[in-house]
């Protein structure tokens, strides 16, 4: 078995063992890393690109893209969250979140969620009756629009 723990830089990248089964666990912050890829992976204070573990926990951290079995944010925000189980968001804020059970928290706020289980006071960026608002206005726009707009025709050809 390949037992690898490496760490660079302000960009770099941390790789927390063999992509078989991700190693060991991995504990970091303060700092930024480009991605993560452990089985539990618990970060704090920094940034992160893209965390990828079964178990990922993010505190008070921005992070590009979490993926994971089971997904916590405490006081973060994401870019995307995707969950095979759970995504739970303390204090967070997320602007997709994609998950079987998804709990939000107080004072925490999802743009675009996508799961079969939702708990807590969720408030969508666009629910499904903005939604059908938007795409009837967008389809009436796009028909006046393309009423009043000169059709460009092609050369003319002469029949001899």
């Amino acid at each position: 078995m390949d037992e690898r723990q490496s760490s660079t830089g302000m960009d770099g990248e941390v790789d927390a063992g063999p992509t078989e089964d991700r190693g060991p666990d991995v504990h970091a912050g303060p700092g930024a890393a480009g991605s993560l890829d452990a089985d539990r992976i618990d970060f704090m204070l920094g940034a992160v690109g893209m965390a990828r573990g079964r178990d990922v926990r993010i505190g008070q951290a921005a992070v590009g893209l979490a993926v994971g079995d089971e997904i916590e944010l405490r006081q973060s925000t994401v870019r995307v969250a995707l969950a095979r189980e759970s995504v739970r968001l303390e204090t967070a804020a997320a602007a997709t979140v994609i998950g079987g059970h998804v709990d939000v928290g107080p004072r925490a706020a999802v743009a675009v969620l996508i799961a079969r289980h939702v708990e807590g006071d969720v408030r969508p960026l666009l629910d499904w009756r903005g939604a059908a608002v938007f795409g009837a206005v967008f389809a009436l726009v796009g028909a006046i629009v393309g009423r009043r707009a000169p059709r460009k025709r092609g050369p003319r050809r002469h029949r001899a």
